[in-house]
């Protein structure tokens, strides 16, 4: 089953570089190396160093949108150890589009139950190794319109437990880790003025995979991921996002691959992880305002739950966040962004992230 999930990497990442071979690159690709310090709830201060290419493809006069490719390596104070590649790569005039991200992590994780109404005094401390992939492949319809295919492939071995934890003493599935391996279908489209920072348009991503034992999944279940952004130009200074998403899952998926609010994406305010099931579904927003060349700021808010069919959603239960931050463009040519955002949800601890990017 491992050789399975090799094979199927080694065929994506040479189609994408066979691929690119044909369409050689427009500009002289702009690279900038960086150190990386960072900080999240969930992995503490983080060390390491970093670089990203951005460049287009094909012939210059060409209408074809800006890719990206990033690498980088990272060691945090949770003794977590992180490798990773990240690629967007749209070909000449936007015809085909490849993206993803492969890795190897070492990692520190918290598990507090499943569902929406677990204790932080549940809480207990995990550790799991694995090496990860995600490959998604897009060809154009139209305009601003993909289809194409989504593959996940995770091998996730769970080196250490809490003693006489949940993890331990419940019968929860996959507590001892296990392979993940899923593949389908996805439609795409984006109406966007840009790709890696927008001010106005539409995106929206719908994908469907199935995790079974012949392409070398040891869980059998399925999964459905919608993800819609608006972006809105409120001025030449400010535009206004918002974003809705949800997953949906069926079968008997392992608990390291339920969906989960909170992280510095999803919910921020929320200690990623601390609440998972098999459904969820969140809506947030974001009012961005850049008030000199290189500095901004943000105030965003979300809502959302975890649930399941037999303990289906309720407004009551909803997990509300709210926050605020600042940006700060660290290349004048590139609009890479330091991000420090300050948030919380009632009756959580207030929740502090200082990465790169935007949330959404």
């Amino acid at each position: 089953m491992m050789k399975r999930g090799v094979c199927f990497i080694l065929i994506f990442l040479s189609a994408l570089m066979v691929s690119a071979q044909r369409d050689s690159v427009a500009v002289k690709p702009v690279i900038s190396v960086l150190p990386l310090v960072y900080y999240t709830p969930e992995t503490s201060w983080s060390f390491g160093a970093g670089a990203v290419g951005n460049f287009k493809m094909g012939n210059p006069l060409a209408e074809t949108y800006e890719s990206q490719v990033a690498v980088g390596g990272a060691y945090t104070l949770l003794n977590q150890f992180l490798v990773y590649g990240s690629w967007r790569i749209f070909t000449e005039e936007n015809k085909q589009l490849f993206a993803g991200e492969i890795g190897w992590y070492r990692y520190v994780y918290f598990f507090y139950g499943i569902g929406p109404n677990v204790q932080e005094s549940d809480r207990e401390q995990f550790d799991a190794t694995f090496p990860r992939l995600r490959f998604d492949y897009l060809r154009k319809l139209s305009s601003n319109l993909y289809l194409g295919f989504r593959y996940h492939f995770d091998d996730f071995d769970i080196t250490s437990i809490e003693e006489n934890g949940i993890l331990d003493n419940q019968n929860i599935r996959g507590n001892e880790g296990g392979r993940l391996s899923g593949l389908g279908p996805m439609i795409y489209y984006d109406s966007r003025d840009s790709q890696l920072y927008p001010t106005k348009g539409i995106f929206a991503e719908a994908s469907f995979q199935t995790y079974n034992k012949s392409i070398g999944s040891e869980f059998q279940f399925s999964r459905w991921q919608v993800d819609f952004r608006s972006v809105h130009s409120i001025s030449p200074k400010s535009v206004f996002v918002w974003n809705a998403y949800g997953e949906f899952l069926s079968g008997q998926p392992p608990f390291f691959g339920l969906p989960l609010v909170g992280g510095n994406r999803l919910l921020r305010g929320l200690f990623e992880g601390k609440f998972r099931d098999e459904q969820l579904t969140l809506l947030q927003a974001e009012y961005r305002w850049k008030f000199l060349p290189r500095w901004g700021a943000v105030a965003f808010t979300g809502v959302g739950n975890v649930f399941t069919k037999e303990n289906p959603f309720q407004i009551n239960q909803s997990k509300f966040t709210y926050g605020v931050g600042g940006r700060f463009q660290l290349s004048k040519k590139e609009k890479l962004n330091l991000r420090l955002d300050i948030a919380r949800s009632p009756y959580e601890d207030l929740r502090i992230y200082l990465t790169f990017g935007e949330a959404f």
